[in-house]
């Protein structure tokens, strides 16, 4: 697979714009989260409206975080690409690949929240019986663990060869 400088570039851009997205949905997860603890829906100054805010505080706190820190890894990385001169393959399984694991992960917070068994499976664990909710979430968060560390590996390789003497 070729993929040249310029191309390379322009993924490492779309790698960051969708870091930036996968950020902002973190973020949207914490305005959820505020509702969760005040188990209301508060604008001020308008009125309070009570609501049942699906899914658990715990849920919305684990979306919040994750979702920021997925956003600045995804940031993070698509500067290392732009960093390492990253091309061809190594460029294309970085650079999607992150953006499988952003995405991934950001299914795993927001399905797992509204899964009775945190989505840690497809079927039942100790926290409940497993539902749709659960097997996207599942399912979603076990593949972007595969783009992850295939994504991890090629940069630590590309850091240790950048990292050589001259002429070795």
């Amino acid at each position: 697979m070729k993929i040249n400088q310029r191309e390379s570039e322009r993924l490492a851009y779309l790698l960051l714009a969708n870091g930036m997205l996968v950020l902002l949905v973190g973020l949207l997860a914490g305005v959820l989260l505020i509702f969760s603890l005040l188990d209301a829906v508060t604008l001020w100054p308008l009125p309070v409206w009570e609501v049942d805010i699906p899914g658990s505080t715990r849920g919305w706190s684990s979306a919040h975080v994750g979702g920021i820190l997925n956003g600045v890894m995804l940031s993070g990385v698509a500067l290392l690409m732009l960093k390492l001169e990253l091309l061809d393959s190594r460029a294309f399984w970085v650079g999607w690949g992150m953006i499988i694991t952003g995405w991934a992960n950001t299914l795993f917070y927001w399905a797992g929240n509204f899964s009775a068994n945190r989505g840690l499976s497809v079927g039942a664990t100790p926290f409940g019986e497993g539902d749709i909710a659960g097997a996207l979430a599942f399912i979603g968060g076990g593949s972007g663990m595969v783009f992850t560390t295939v994504a991890v590996i090629i940069l630590a390789r590309v850091g240790f060869e950048k990292a050589r003497p001259p002429g070795q």
